[in-house]
């Protein structure tokens, strides 16, 4: 198997529009507000590529980066929790779903939710639409580094209740980084 060398990106661009016809395999990432998504996406691209903030909202266009000549990551706007009239939001859900029913190739989605958060309805809803619509995902489990031992155990087992594969994450220690990105590499070259 080859390996992907995650170093070696190019912010591709900001679409407002969804783009539908990127060439290579995709690997969406969706998920709340304030989850980590542009940090996980930076530290699995050893660099400051994605624009993080800790003011919920910041991403609010698709955002595509390339892998080298194999694949894209995609950071999408998130839900839930951001400063922006329903209007925005209305028109936020409706980008990410066209992306998500149109793209070409899709590979994968993952769902990143913050490890010390619970389920919540949005993710659930999420579920469901990415299975009606027979697309492929995965939970991301993020900021597992803010755990403690109890809490860590009590999050574990109610996350393994899911029955959906996951990975526990840390942008901070970067615990479950290699294997997602290996993951990923699977997904590619499979």
């Amino acid at each position: 198997m080859k390996d992907i060398n995650f170093a070696d990106v190019e912010f591709v661009s900001s679409f407002s529009k969804a783009p539908l016809r990127l060439p290579l395999f995709q690997f969406a990432f969706a998920g709340r507000s304030n989850v980590g998504k542009s940090s996980l996406i930076n530290t699995m691209l050893e660099r400051k590529i994605a624009k993080t903030s800790k003011k919920p909202g910041k991403t609010r266009l698709i955002n595509v980066y390339k892998i080298g000549n194999i694949c894209y990551l995609v950071d999408l706007p998130g839900y839930g929790y951001a400063n922006i009239s329903k209007k925005m939001q209305n028109e936020w859900k409706e980008l990410v779903e066209d992306y998500l029913k149109f793209s070409n190739l899709l590979k994968k989605v993952f769902i990143l939710i913050d490890m010390r958060r619970d389920v919540r309805n949005q993710e659930k809803e999420l579920f469901f639409w990415l299975n009606y619509h027979h697309i492929s995902f995965d939970i991301v489990l993020t900021k597992c580094d803010k755990l403690n031992r109890k809490e860590y155990s009590i999050q574990l087992k109610k996350f393994e209740s899911l029955n959906i594969p996951f990975f526990i994450t840390s942008s901070k220690t970067k615990q479950g980084i290699k294997e997602l990105k290996n993951y990923i590499e699977k997904l590619v070259f499979n």
